[in-house]
């Protein structure tokens, strides 16, 4: 049976698009190559306007059932012992993406969207203009429509001829869950040589801690996330303090390299890119989560115009794009131009500084990272 709409990859943004374009009535097919639940390098940070999304979703309530945690106040500090805290504008959530990922895709399931994880695509071939042939686990499956919601990086990138994969980033990421910090309502965010380290509570007394360093920190410090801790995180007091108290409970850390910041086009031939498969925004502004579902809202219309021929093919990529720029493309060069700051101790202890002393100007740059 062919699909309206076929969509690679079911986290945040593949799931919530899933759902809303099930709920406008198309046969939908959502793929997932792990099996649910998994855990997935993420700051797990949810911002103040994912609630209302999250409403427009029908999974609020579910949401809160499975131990969101409310966040109101952020603190962030420098290696050089410079603090900087602010409320934020609203109650932003911390939930893995463990409980979350699941949650949604059974929310698409409920909808009418058929769902199947363990499943990974191996290449995908066609056109808006003729449909989209598929090969995954073995079979063909054929689609009007596909879109890619498969994260950061991927071997699809590569077949699918993405031109970003041409620039190294020489970026690096971890993430585990820790217990025996308590955290709460609080997001914190600290910098060290090379990088910065977020905290963040999520369900179950647990805190998450995700952190991005260049590259050579990571070889200096033995090529293990265990060595970067001893040797690099603990630069920060804060940090240092919180690890004498923190123990992992993760079984293994979560671990993705070559973490770019640049737009990497909102289309790949003609297969239509969501989420961080699109873009991702620098960890440390806290909005990619709400980033990727909002690009699952953003699409979603045009999706349902184009399938019912209410739109043709040139007018859906130009609308979809012209949206996409409108809505990430500032946070995404501010959040490059943060994330170069405060990777670098003596910037970010000066901006911390700056931002204690103008108060405003910490409230202007949370505002211009998020939507």
């Amino acid at each position: 049976m062919g699909y309206d709409v076929l969509i690679v990859g079911g986290g945040l943004a593949g799931s919530s698009a899933a759902i809303q374009l099930a709920e406008r009535g198309f046969r939908v097919l959502l793929l997932e190559k792990q099996r649910y639940p998994a855990h997935k390098l993420c700051g797990e940070f949810l911002s103040v306007e994912v609630q209302a999304m999250f409403e427009r979703l029908g999974v609020c309530g579910a949401v809160w059932q499975a131990g969101a945690q409310p966040v109101d106040h952020t603190r962030l500090s420098s290696a050089g012992g410079a603090v900087f805290e602010q409320a934020l504008p609203g109650t932003a959530l911390g939930l893995s993406r463990y409980a979350l990922d699941r949650l949604l895709a059974g929310r698409a399931r409920a909808v009418g969207a058929t769902v199947r994880d363990g499943v990974a695509v191996q290449s995908i071939a066609g056109t808006l203009g003729d449909g989209f042939a598929v090969e995954a686990a073995g079979e063909t499956l054929e689609a009007r429509l596909v879109l890619g919601a498969y994260g950061k990086r991927s071997t699809l990138d590569r077949k699918l001829d993405r031109s970003f994969l041409e620039a190294h980033s020489p970026f690096v990421a971890f993430k585990a869950h820790f217990a025996g910090l308590d955290l709460p309502g609080v997001i914190e965010l600290h910098a060290f040589a090379g990088g910065y380290c977020g905290l963040s509570p999520v369900e179950a007394g647990r805190v998450n801690v995700c952190w991005i360093a260049h590259e050579a920190v990571l070889r200096a410090a033995g090529g293990t996330p265990e060595g970067m801790i001893a040797q690099v995180l603990g630069q920060n007091p804060m940090l240092a303090r919180h690890f004498q108290s923190l123990r992992r409970v993760s079984d293994r850390f979560v671990a993705v390299s070559q973490l770019s910041f640049a737009s990497k086009g909102a289309f790949a031939g003609d297969v239509c890119m969501i989420g961080d498969t699109a873009g991702m925004i620098a960890p440390l502004c806290g909005d990619g989560m709400a980033m990727a579902l909002r690009s699952a809202e953003l699409v979603a219309p045009l999706a349902a115009a184009l399938l019912q021929g209410r739109m043709d093919a040139p007018a859906f990529r130009r609308r979809y794009e012209q949206g996409w720029r409108r809505e990430f493309g500032l946070r995404m060069r501010l959040g490059q131009w943060v994330h170069r700051g405060y990777s670098r101790p003596g910037p970010a202890h000066l901006g911390l500084q700056l931002c204690r002393q103008v108060p405003m100007l910490g409230q202007w740059l949370m505002h211009k990272t998020r939507g």
